[in-house]
């Protein structure tokens, strides 16, 4: 079974002024945000037992699909993205070496989730 990054996320009410013209065009007071905290950084000690698999990035990758066909489960997306400090998939470049940590529970461990 998956482990939702979102278990134990809180939300927040977001009214600061840089979301003025988006706050403005939606009519509301404010904006719903996930607070997230930091993830913990990987030591080199951390990736003992990981092995990488390397992936290139070519036109109609994304990372749901990545994370479906490595971890069984597009829900793990983040963990790719993540890992390869490329957060968005506008963020890849066709070429683009992706980097993908396995297995997915030493990696969950380690980020201490």
């Amino acid at each position: 079974m998956a482990i939702s990054r979102y278990r134990n996320v809180r939300t927040v009410l977001n009214a600061n002024e840089e979301y003025t013209d988006i706050i403005t065009k939606r009519g509301v007071d404010y904006i719903s945000h996930y607070s997230f905290s930091e993830f913990k950084s990987l030591k080199i000690r951390d990736l003992e037992d990981v092995f990488i698999t390397k992936h290139i990035w070519t036109t109609g990758d994304r990372y749901y699909k990545l994370a479906d066909k490595h971890y069984n489960d597009s829900l793990y997306w983040w963990v790719i993205a993540l890992f390869n400090q490329k957060p968005l998939e506008t963020d890849v470049k066709t070429g683009d070496t992706i980097l993908i940590p396995k297995p997915l529970e030493i990696i969950l461990s380690a980020m201490d989730i």
